[in-house]
């Protein structure tokens, strides 16, 4: 091999490393980011975008002392979980963490990825509650409930732009080869039974305490239930505090509404989004009364 050859195959490999490393920083935008690390969706992304800056209230700092008890922040994918985890951090100035290890969110407004202690004011999973003592050990919950229709379409979204970005409309009508439906419509079945699961396990499984939040609530009365929240956190702020994250939350981290005509769901796909929505409010309700606790009136909530 020449010296020409060498040097370019070189060239190659160093351009190469930087691209991937610049796509881990930046997948707030990109296509197919993930909640792990998935080196072949990296391969596919060669630009640098540029992410607008997040205005903190005031520094961002880790829980002094740690606090001797863990609270997750549960939710299906695509309910809001980044956005109530940016909130927290407004009011807080405490960092939130997360099972998983998100790049782009660590470079973009959350350093405590994969922090799971009580060094955080609360820690993000999509997960079903931990069995196994061993495992992540959650005192309690923060559940946040987001309408499927809504979180299922969200979450799509994020497969192919990531945390803040919108599917164009054809892959909503792609077929994978010896196929009989849409990936949409295989995805949306699939993901039915998943985020009845969730919701389901942490409901009647999970044996600590559990607050639940209803996404939609939140959106429209952000101080009240985020109040709430902390209150159920045990953590207290300051009404300048409050006042800074009320001016400051919309962030960067809501995805903005691309197509506003556009209902990628079928009749059939409503029925089953129906029958799952009042599966889930039946059990909450069941959840209220043996627990002897009261959230928000559920009718239209979901």
């Amino acid at each position: 091999m020449s010296r020409k050859s060498v040097f370019l195959l070189a060239a190659t490999v160093v351009m190469l490393y930087f691209s991937i490393i610049l796509f881990m920083l930046s997948p707030l935008h990109g296509a197919k980011s993930s909640y792990y690390i998935n080196v072949n969706n990296y391969m596919n992304h060669f630009g640098y975008r540029q992410t607008p800056q997040v205005h903190w209230c005031k520094e961002l700092k880790w829980r002094v002392p740690p606090s001797p008890k863990v609270t997750a922040l549960v939710s299906y994918p695509g309910s809001g979980n980044t956005w109530l985890r940016y909130l927290l951090q407004q009011s807080t100035g405490i960092v939130t963490g997360s099972i998983y290890m998100d790049y782009g969110l660590k470079a973009h407004g959350f350093p405590a990825e994969n922090m799971t202690d009580g060094s955080v004011l609360i820690v993000k999973t999509h997960g079903v509650p931990p069995l196994d003592s061993e495992s992540y050990k959650f005192h309690s919950a923060v559940l946040l409930i987001r309408n499927p229709r809504d979180a299922i379409l969200a979450d799509y979204n994020r497969l192919y732009k990531g945390h803040i970005g919108t599917a164009p409309k054809y892959v909503f009508k792609k077929r994978s080869p010896n196929s009989k439906i849409s990936d949409w419509a295989a995805h949306v079945y699939q993901q039915l039974r998943d985020w009845e699961g969730l919701h389901y396990k942490w409901l009647s499984q999970f044996p600590g305490a559990i607050h639940i939040v209803f996404y939609e609530v939140l959106v429209r009365e952000t101080r009240k239930e985020l109040n709430k929240i902390l209150q159920f956190l045990n953590y207290t702020v300051s009404e300048e505090d409050m006042n800074c994250a009320m001016l400051n939350k919309e962030g960067i981290y809501r995805r903005k509404k691309k197509f506003q005509d556009f209902d990628p769901y079928t009749k059939d796909m409503y029925k089953g989004l129906d029958k799952i929505r009042q599966r889930i409010l039946r059990l909450i309700n069941v959840y209220q009364k043996k627990n002897n606790v009261t959230f928000v009136g559920l009718k239209g909530y979901l």
